[in-house]
């Protein structure tokens, strides 16, 4: 499963990643989706890469997310979730270049500061 939390808001956001993002089912800031990984999906998310955090998830995390929604996770699940403890390192930097947006190899750090 992949994950996708958005990140930034839609202030100057382009048409083609704010209906990306709508199609996703992110439509504020802090909320995470979950989906199977698939080809499809991956090319939403590169997509709206400038707005969002993905990644894959472990079974712990799902578990995580799963106590925060109150039901079980299926493909598309919107969860909301707080901003994470101390925040995010930086709104406007790929993870590569030590800022908050982009795929990340593990997810499951940032799912725990923000459930």
């Amino acid at each position: 499963m992949i994950a996708a939390i958005r990140v930034r808001g839609d202030v100057d956001a382009s048409d083609k990643a704010s209906a990306t993002l709508q199609n996703m089912n992110l439509e504020r800031r802090n909320q995470c989706v979950v989906y199977e990984d698939t080809d499809s999906i991956r090319g939403m998310l590169n997509k709206a890469k400038d707005y969002i955090t993905y990644g894959q998830v472990s079974d712990e995390a799902l578990e995580l997310l799963e106590e925060r929604k109150g039901s079980e996770i299926e493909s598309g699940d919107v969860i909301n979730l707080t901003p994470p403890s101390r925040g995010y390192k930086d709104t406007k930097r790929n993870v590569n270049q030590g800022g908050s947006l982009g795929e990340r190899e593990n997810l499951d750090n940032l799912i725990e500061k923000m459930v």
